[in-house]
């Protein structure tokens, strides 16, 4: 009886992997599968106990025994798929991956996932399968394929992380996309970019006021520290009209540090259902829910201010006026507010730090660049942003960086539609989850020549060798998702850049050799750059 009782379970669990997951999304069970499990333990426990009069420890154990059966038997079902029937069965990768998306998690204990995916690729090509039903993808026409506006892939269950709060970017709906689209793209008109700038001018005195103070001390500067500070404080007053005051105080504000703290979960790219139960377990994600409470606050603050001031949030909340947003839409606002502290910030400040860090390695570009801006600058060194655009030396260094070191290096992941995919002659599965890690890619032979080297001018109209494939190139995404504020993020870059250019030489500080910028990189969905100690001295204009 026990033998074939046994028996029956094993099956059942096959059963449920063949029949009812197989095929089809549950990353949202997760802890509702845990509870059914401790349900039919307690259950099970309880009738046997109460009905025969059994030990309770004794049948604990059968109970045990029976739950260890069940899910022996649905593993067993999973781990054969995966390896004989899946559709991906052909790709290369790691046998570890082939079983299972853990393998990959498993081995970012570090937040290295960019050096990870660039082993893999080195070592297995440009289709590598990192997880039972993912692919990484780096064929130069892939990007354009997965994420372009022709693309016919959809967004993956990743972006459910924080349901049942959305965003712009994380929503999987296309037409509440589109919707939120529109109503974001208000905030990054001609008029509002003119006003942005003037705000962010505040911003860089200040932040040219502290490496000053540096340079009157012969003392070195952080810069991935310093433009932390200074992005954050940009980032504070455009979206929410009052900034943090980092750089006058010269003190990390705790809500930065709650970034940090809730993005870290994310470098380990566990899978979405594991990810949801963790963050669900008391205690264990303190970090990301104290950040989306500080979001969801500051959404309550200025939904109450009653004086009217140009920020971003201002323009989110305009179609309200006044009134109060529905549960749905204020889930959608709190998405929208998390969504702002992090790509208006912490994505620019890594772009800044790479900036100067590949400047002060190749100082002849500097000197490029200063030759550029030397017809726009004002007497104080005051610069718009207007000419900025147009001047092709100081574009091209920003496109180069972005190459060697796109924010956000992983690749956002994608889901093929049901019928499949081509890319350059492979054929991708239905329902497989894809992305293009931009950090590989950038590293990339079969795209850019002599592609780990630092060389502007492969961005010059003139040259041929910007890459075999531009469309590859894509630091702020691309197609109908790509990044809303990238207009916002260029302005900052290239304001910036010029102020601190024109002003102040830039070497290396004693004792440091650069190398711990990107050896200390982590990747936590954004990158998250090593120290970089820089010895700032003031220039005299005309130099």
């Amino acid at each position: 009886m026990s033998f074939f009782r046994n028996l029956l379970i094993l099956f059942a669990g096959v059963a449920t992997h063949i029949f009812y997951l197989h095929g089809s999304e549950h990353h949202m069970h997760g802890i509702r599968y845990l509870q059914l499990l401790l349900l039919v333990l307690m259950t099970y426990v309880s009738f046997t106990t109460l009905t025969y009069s059994l030990d309770v420890g004794a049948n604990l154990k059968d109970a045990l025994a029976l739950i260890f059966i069940y899910l022996a038997g649905l593993y067993t079902s999973l781990v054969t798929y995966r390896l004989f029937f899946s559709p991906l069965r052909h790709f290369p990768g790691p046998l570890g991956s082939r079983i299972s998306n853990l393998y990959l998690s498993l081995h970012l204990t570090r937040l290295n996932a960019h050096e990870k995916l660039l082993s893999l690729h080195e070592t297995y090509g440009s289709f590598v399968r990192v997880g039972s039903s993912d692919l990484s993808i780096t064929h130069p026409k892939a990007v354009q394929a997965i994420y372009g506006h022709q693309s016919q892939c959809s967004k993956a269950d990743w972006y459910d992380l924080t349901l049942p709060m959305v965003s712009m970017q994380t929503t999987r709906n296309r037409s509440l996309h589109d919707q939120r689209r529109r109503i974001w793209s208000q905030a990054f008109g001609e008029k509002s970019m003119r006003g942005y700038e003037r705000r962010m001018s505040v911003f860089q005195e200040q932040l040219i006021g502290k490496i000053e103070t540096a340079v009157s001390k012969d003392s070195s500067t952080n810069v991935t520290e310093l433009f932390n500070l200074y992005t954050f404080d940009v980032m504070g007053d455009l979206a929410f009209g009052e900034g943090f005051d980092m750089l006058k105080t010269d003190q990390l504000h705790w809500a930065v540090q709650l970034v940090g703290e809730a993005l870290t979960p994310l470098g380990l790219m566990l899978p979405t259902w594991m990810f949801r139960v963790l963050v669900s377990i008391p205690f264990a994600a303190n970090g990301w829910w104290s950040f989306i409470r500080y979001c969801c606050d500051k959404l309550d603050e200025r939904m109450t201010k009653t004086t009217i001031t140009s920020d971003i949030l201002y323009t989110l909340l305009k179609p309200y006026n006044g009134s109060k947003p529905s549960g749905a839409e204020l889930k959608v606002l709190q998405g929208d507010t998390q969504l702002i502290v992090v790509a208006g910030s912490d994505t620019t400040a890594t772009t800044l730090a790479s900036l100067f860090y590949e400047l002060v390695q190749n100082p002849k570009h500097i000197d490029l660049i200063r030759q550029e801006i030397a017809p726009h600058m004002g007497p104080n060194g005051d610069i718009v942003h207007q000419p900025l655009q147009y001047l092709e030396h100081l574009n091209a260094v920003i496109d180069e960086t972005l190459r060697l070191h796109p924010p956000v290096g992983t690749g956002l992941q994608r889901k093929t539609p049901p019928g499949g995919i081509e890319i350059g002659g492979t054929f991708i599965p239905g329902n497989t989850t894809v992305s293009c890690p931009q950090y590989v890619i950038g590293r990339s032979e079969a795209i850019y020549k002599n592609a780990h080297k630092f060389l502007p001018e492969r961005w010059y109209k003139s040259s041929t060798t910007s890459g075999k494939e531009k469309g590859a190139y894509a630091p702020f995404s691309a197609g109908p998702y790509n990044c809303i504020g990238k207009p916002l993020a260029l302005m900052n870059l290239r304001t910036t850049a010029a102020k601190l250019l024109y002003r102040f030489d830039i070497c290396l500080a004693d004792g440091d050799d650069g190398t711990a910028f990107e050896r200390d990189m982590k990747t936590q969905f954004t990158a998250a750059m090593g120290p970089l100690n820089l010895k700032f001295t003031e220039r005299k204009v005309g130099a």
